[in-house]
């Protein structure tokens, strides 16, 4: 009862504000709004965000209509909502929990520094993906509000660098003891869970730098899998919806009434390939009723040949993942496994990199609900078997099914791994590759004219084939 009432008491507290608080509001003079619910918006927003763009730049899913994000037509794409959305609800959380004047009522919610902790933690996974999408981003000077509309973009390396210090600062500041954070649909206020996260993300984060800063990114990673991190599948992080209408799955209420997105053949066929157990669980047998088969769309096509397929002839995306009450996913055990894989590969830390590879891919399975036999069959796959000499592909292959439905996830770790081997879109608009990131937006050059240009210089050409820091 407490997710409902406070996705819904929040929705009338901000749902007719529109753009007002946007340009009105002081973050440096925190108004007086229980936090609980802040957090609650916070999470909802945060979840759904770019997902879609990441499965269908993944390869995971295939437009079946309007195939202009499949074709990379559009470049440009605005990061405005992360800002004003949850990342201002978590700065405000953090502002009055640290504010002297308002700190006491703040604590109605959860301790202070537990709130902190949280928000941190929230704005590190947040601020990771937003960079990992644009590259360059406003973050040391951005959260101001009227204190500065014309923040200075950061470079990619500097974020990391504090993203790590953030998520490290943030787990010794929780304290286990203390009231947890209301308002928390991810862990419901558990804070070792909310401790594990940290350190989980933190080998994310660290990992990500893989290949352009080895060094500093072999000592991240080792510190944190030192540290407590997840355990099993009971830790994952997960957004929780639930089955009425007014909090459960987008995707689920998406296709009530549309089907625009459907499982790619490129899924498809790779899986069957490997007689992966989980294709059943990824996606719907056809409509068609003349074969129990799932066939996935062609991805990448143009409308035209996308019109031409009917909705009867392909799979949808599964039950599993797209029901009233399927979960949002952040990460996973399964996901830190594959990244504690590679570190061991890589001669990061002690341990047997087959062994925890294999333990991956069972987790995994054990999350979509593969028997626990097909799942060992699994295993002895020949193109699954683990193969030192090949550790970056067949860990970027296994990682790359792992992670259906997390959607950046997915393809930033394909840009870092370059596996598994994704062809472009047959039907690419003006011939272009995959995406390495999304174009800023022409009213960022509008409104932040001199720093979004010092951005461009530094980074490359404002276009999608330009690369990221790290995606070397």
């Amino acid at each position: 009862m407490k997710h409902i009432k406070y996705i819904l008491v929040l929705f009338l507290f901000v749902g007719c504000t529109g753009d007002f608080e946007e340009l009105n509001t002081n973050p440096n003079d925190p108004v007086s709004v229980p936090t609980a619910y802040l957090m609650t918006s916070a999470q909802r927003s945060a979840i759904y965000s770019f997902n879609t763009t990441g499965m269908l730049y993944a390869q995971h899913w295939a437009e079946t209509q309007y195939t202009s994000t499949s074709t990379y037509e559009t470049e440009e794409a605005s990061f405005n909502g992360y800002y004003t959305g949850a990342l201002a609800d978590l700065q405000t959380i953090i502002n009055l929990n640290t504010n002297e004047a308002t700190k006491g009522a703040a604590a109605a919610s959860g301790s202070n520094d537990n709130q902190i902790a949280v928000a941190r933690i929230i704005k590190v996974w947040l601020f990771q993906e937003i960079t990992d999408i644009w590259g360059e981003i406003p973050y040391s000077e951005a959260l101001a509000g009227v204190e500065n509309i014309t923040p200075a973009y950061d470079t990619q390396e500097s974020i990391y660098t504090s993203l790590v210090n953030e998520l490290e600062e943030a787990a010794a500041q929780i304290d286990v003891n203390a009231a947890g954070m209301e308002g928390d649909i991810i862990y419901g206020g558990d804070m070792a869970k909310w401790r594990k996260f940290a350190n989980s993300l933190r080998v994310r984060v660290g990992m990500r730098m893989s290949e352009v800063a080895p060094a500093v990114a072999e000592s991240v990673v080792s510190s944190a899998l030192g540290a407590d991190v997840f355990a099993d599948n009971s830790d994952n992080a997960l957004y929780a919806y639930l089955s009425d209408a007014a909090n459960d799955n987008p995707y689920y209420q998406h296709f009530l009434t549309r089907t625009d997105y459907a499982v790619s053949d490129v899924l498809v066929d790779f899986m069957k390939q490997r007689n992966d157990p989980r294709l059943p669980v990824y996606a719907n047998t056809t409509g068609d009723n003349t074969t129990d088969e799932i066939v996935g769309m062609p991805y990448g096509v143009s409308e035209a040949i996308a019109g031409s397929v009917t909705n009867a002839s392909i799979s949808f995306p599964g039950d599993f993942v797209r029901s009233a009450t399927s979960a949002g996913v952040i990460m996973t055990h399964s996901e830190l496994l594959f990244l504690q894989a590679e570190a061991i590969a890589r001669g990061w830390v002690a341990g047997d990199a087959a062994a925890t590879y294999n333990e991956a891919i069972l987790s995994s399975m054990e999350y979509f609900g593969v028997d626990a036999a097909d799942a060992a069959a699994y295993l002895t796959e020949a193109d699954v078997v683990y193969d030192a000499a090949n550790y970056r592909q067949l860990i970027g292959e296994q990682k790359w099914l792992a992670l259906y439905t997390n959607g950046m996830e997915s393809w930033s770790e394909w840009r870092r791994l370059d596996y598994p081997t994704l062809m472009p879109a047959p039907n690419a608009q003006e011939g272009r590759e995959i995406p390495r990131r999304r174009a800023y937006t022409s009213r960022e050059y509008n409104l932040n004219e001199a720093n979004i240009n010092a951005a461009v210089d530094r980074q490359g050409a404002d276009v999608m084939s330009t690369r990221v820091w790290w995606d070397n």
